[in-house]
């Protein structure tokens, strides 16, 4: 297909899939983030310096013995987010802040400061929004982000909206906010990295480490900024749109609900105010199924490559200067391996057949030099969110006001958006949501 004068080859076969994620020699991961930057704020009289590979390295723990020395600026910052989000003491130490800031913003006394005292017809969408975009903005900035700028979460959530636009080089509808968004998170970054220590004492491993290496490296103030965005948008992209589709295929089946209370129960304290993160890992089985299968049905995410030099591929030769695409939702609603019926939502797939969830049929992380570190951290995060949620509360999907306002309906189940080109989880169509009467459970 042609788009924009240039030619983008679709691929969805898994085998060709795998040959992509294995080729880092004529097909490339760095020029599609090298377009990311400039999209994101990065000066393009910048961009050279930060792919050029310095002569030491600055700013990294160089007595840690998995550090590697000789990276390009943009290179040590993707190592560095290994280090902090892949299983080992750092990751460990980054998700324990991650889990408590969760635990407190699910308090029952937090939801009735926000949605009132009776908690009642909440939009599901902005519950999950506000509740996992802040827990992991805190985590990864500490408090002091919100101290320099207190609507981030609001501002992250129109920039993502549209933020595919950028990628796809788009023209941005009429009415976007995405510009307007991105100039308040990057004047909120500039200010965090010229502010005083204190604004980033509790900032994670991972933000003082780039910080470091950046400020090293002489990297001016609005670069960093820009730098800082992306981290924030790579953490925050997906969870808390998965969040709100886990919760609205359980919701809408009573019995599901039920099923998942029992098998969590152990991993919650006698009081519900805290959760065991490596008891829902290991010992609830099909909550990870649903957290696999509604990954499976709602992943949009479009992965892609450029290519550098003429590549034979599928019996075709893909020519130099045009990019590749991969659209995961295509790859993982295959018949042959999913079944007759891969549309339908059916966790006990991933639990009848173990290897599913490794297969080159079942991509919702990536692969190759791009495979997505924070896979590890996601998992973790979306069981947390569910179990706590059914845990401590009590919801009912009340009937709702029909257009013409003369009667009351039940909520229909929202349905997928797939207008548009995707980053990440696809979100509900425009107007689609589902509304929540919430209650504390004693």
């Amino acid at each position: 297909m042609t788009v924009g004068g240039m030619t983008i080859y679709i691929v969805t076969s898994p085998e060709d899939i795998g040959a992509i994620y294995r080729n880092n020699v004529t097909l490339s991961w760095d020029a599609m983030l090298d377009e990311l930057l400039v999209g994101f704020g990065v000066r393009p009289s910048a961009t050279p310096k930060l792919w050029q590979k310095p002569s030491g390295d600055p700013g990294i723990d160089k007595a840690s013995k998995d550090g590697k020395k000789g990276l390009s600026i943009i290179h040590s910052i993707l190592d560095l987010c290994k280090r902090q989000l892949l299983p080992g003491d750092r990751f460990d130490a980054f998700s324990k802040v991650l889990v408590g800031n969760i635990e407190e913003l699910l308090r029952w006394d937090r939801l009735q400061q926000r949605y009132g005292i009776k908690v009642s017809h909440i939009s599901l969408k902005d519950l999950c929004s506000q509740v996992l975009v802040d827990a992991t903005t805190r985590t990864l900035f500490g408090d002091g982000i919100f101290e320099v700028e207190a609507d981030i979460v609001r501002h992250f959530l129109d920039f993502n909206n549209d933020a595919w636009t950028l990628v796809f080089h788009y023209p941005q509808a009429r009415g976007s906010k995405l510009k307007k968004a991105r100039r308040k998170i990057l004047d909120a970054f500039l200010n965090y990295v010229g502010g005083s220590d204190e604004i980033r004492m509790n900032c994670s491993w991972l933000v003082e480490k780039v910080m470091g290496r950046l400020e090293a490296e002489d990297v001016e103030y609005e670069d960093i900024a820009a730098l800082l965005l992306m981290i924030d948008w790579a953490a925050n992209i997906n969870p808390y749109r998965l969040g709100f589709w886990m919760m609205a295929y359980i919701l809408f089946d009573p019995s599901l609900l039920e099923t998942l209370r029992l098998e969590t129960r152990g991993a919650v304290s006698d009081d519900h105010s805290k959760i065991d993160a490596a008891y829902l890992i290991n010992e609830c089985p099909r909550l990870e199924a649903v957290y696999l299968e509604v990954m499976r049905i709602v992943n949009g995410t479009l992965s892609g490559r450029k290519i550098v030099t003429d590549t034979p591929m599928g019996g075709k030769i893909l020519r130099k200067g045009n990019t590749i695409l991969i659209p995961f939702q295509q790859l993982h609603r295959g018949k042959a391996a999913f079944g007759p019926a891969p549309e339908l939502f059916e966790p006990e797939r991933f639990l009848l057949d173990k290897s599913l969830k490794n297969s080159g049929n079942f991509k919702p992380f990536g692969g190759g030099i791009s495979y997505c570190p924070g896979r590890f951290l996601a998992k973790q995060e979306m069981l947390v969110f569910v179990a706590i949620l059914i845990n401590r509360f009590d919801f009912q999907i009340p009937k709702t006001l029909s257009k013409d306002g003369c009667n009351y309906r039940p909520q229909s189940f929202p349905q997928l958006d797939n207008s548009t080109p995707a980053l990440s989880v696809n979100w509900p169509l425009r107007g689609m949501d589902v509304y929540l009467d919430i209650q504390k459970r004693e």
